[in-house]
């Protein structure tokens, strides 16, 4: 992503050494967004698991609130000594909401022709909260830094408050992303490998009036969209050899672990159901993510373009691909699905023969976690959005890949299953439009062979590579609690 730009391409800058509060204390300053937040919750979960003398702390958004209570008593089944998260939560808005109230669309086509849209909006993703409500956010947070005064603070890359408030209080701090090393330090590595492709992105006008605004009350480096990364803070990524772009420039402290996956019970203690019903025979899993799914009151109030729920044109040509499908195959479907607005539900007459006799299941949430659905080994193969956290839910299960990505970072991600040989990006030619063709297509270059392909052996080798190592939640949470052991 063009982002990677602003985030590795810094000047050097002294800092004075940070300040470390009481003793094995960790404090997570994330947002609640499942693609953001989810490495954090995982590494949480670890230290839990792991370290029962480290007392962690979560500070993000109530909606994060029940799965840290799941975390919590997963935690306590595997380790009985492991304590229970402290949850703090923010009132103000979520990473989602503020870019819904900006009333925009980011739905755009890849490389140079979708240039526009993301040199326009670039800014916004880097920070969506107006001036007041990124004070609101940075005065809570301060004061929740201030009571909990931990020896750690683990912070998430996309949430500018909370970086802010951390280092102007100059606290011992780590970062955790998602995301891979090229998508964050593309600026570094040698000046043919790194061609920046969007130049026009670099002018960010509403970026600097708000830094210009936090100046004034203050903030000595606010939004330094050159400075996020820090040659003495920690970088934690889920970056996978084998399954990545390779770089010839690694910064000083940056840790690759592999992907950073949730610990959670088996499918069919989350949802018995389903775990009987995938039994049934080889399923294809759609589920296009639910990070920017902000629900119709939020679309009615700010007429945002909702990209996971399907307006009716999308509904049409999916529900087609998939009748089309099952009528050829002895496969089943697990599609996630909400809709955008209100339209007929006509277009499931192509798929009411296999809704009755329980071939499709369409389900709104999806109540087992990803990974669970994906570890039972029936899923062949995942459809996705594109988001760094499916594609390496499916790396890790040894899962092909369908990826029908909608703008920006998105399409990295597709491209990067091609080039790797574990999935396929759908409706490349039409990219961001689909057809029933394409889609049915990329499905079925997806399951080909049900194991045979190349591009199963490939993901099941990759699988087995990771499996064999230590899992990367684990190797997180140890980076972490050497910081949060006081020397």
């Amino acid at each position: 992503m063009p982002l990677a730009y602003f985030l590795s391409h810094q000047a050097s800058t002294q800092h004075a050494p940070y300040v470390q509060g009481r003793n094995k204390t960790v404090l997570f300053l994330t947002n609640s967004e499942h693609g953001l937040s989810n490495v954090h919750l995982a590494t949480a979960s670890a230290i839990l698991e792991n370290y029962p003398d480290i007392e962690v702390h979560f500070a993000s958004f109530p909606t994060i609130e029940q799965k840290l209570e799941r975390i919590t008593s997963f935690a306590k089944i595997k380790s009985p000594h492991a304590k229970s998260i402290v949850f703090h939560g923010f009132t103000g808005l979520t990473f989602v909401q503020a870019i819904a109230k900006e009333g925009r669309s980011f739905i755009s086509p890849p490389g140079w022709r979708g240039i526009g849209t993301l040199a326009k909006h670039i800014q916004l993703w880097i920070s969506p909260w107006t001036f007041e409500d990124h004070v609101h956010l940075y005065k809570e947070i301060g004061g929740i830094i201030d009571e909990v005064d931990p020896a750690i603070i683990v912070l998430d890359s996309w949430f500018r408050p909370a970086i802010d408030a951390t280092r102007k209080r100059n606290r011992q701090h780590a970062f955790i992303t998602p995301n891979t090393l090229i998508d964050h330090f593309l600026g570094v590595q040698p000046l043919w490998a790194r061609f920046w492709k969007y130049p026009a992105a670099m002018f960010t006008p509403d970026s600097s009036a708000k830094k210009a605004q936090l100046q004034e009350i203050g903030l000595v480096e606010p939004m330094n969209l050159f400075g996020i990364h820090r040659p003495g803070v920690p970088w934690i990524t889920q970056n996978t050899q084998g399954a990545m772009i390779p770089v010839e420039v690694l910064p000083p402290n940056v840790t690759c672990v592999g992907p950073i996956i949730l610990s959670g019970p088996p499918i069919d203690q989350q949802d018995p159901e389903t775990a009987t019903w995938l039994k049934k025979s080889p399923t294809v899993l759609i589920n296009l993510g639910s990070n920017l799914t902000v629900g119709l009151e939020w679309y009615k109030k700010w007429r945002v373009a909702n990209f996971w729920q399907y307006d009716e044109s999308r509904a049409e040509f999916m529900a087609i691909a998939i009748a089309a499908l099952l009528s050829s195959t002895d496969y089943q479907v697990l599609w996630k699905f909400n809709k955008l607005g209100d339209f007929s539900d006509d277009f499931l007459v192509h798929l009411k023969p296999y809704l009755d006799n329980e071939r499709l299941k369409m389900p709104s949430w999806l109540i087992a976690d990803p990974s669970s659905l994906l570890d039972t080994g029936n899923i062949v193969t995942s459809v996705h959005h594109g988001g760094s956290n499916c594609y390496h839910e499916a790396l890790a299960a040894g899962v092909t890949q369908v990826i029908l990505p909608l703008w920006a970072d998105l399409y990295n991600y597709a491209a990067l299953a091609e080039t790797r040989g574990i999935g396929v990006w759908g409706c490349k030619d039409s990219t961001p439009n689909w057809t029933s063709e394409c889609l049915l297509d990329a499905f079925m270059r997806g399951i080909d062979g049900c194991g045979e392909s190349f591009l199963q052996r490939r993901a099941k080798w990759l699988c087995a590579r990771i499996k064999a190592g230590k899992r990367g939640r684990d190797v997180a949470a140890d980076e972490v609690a050497k910081l949060a052991y006081m020397k």
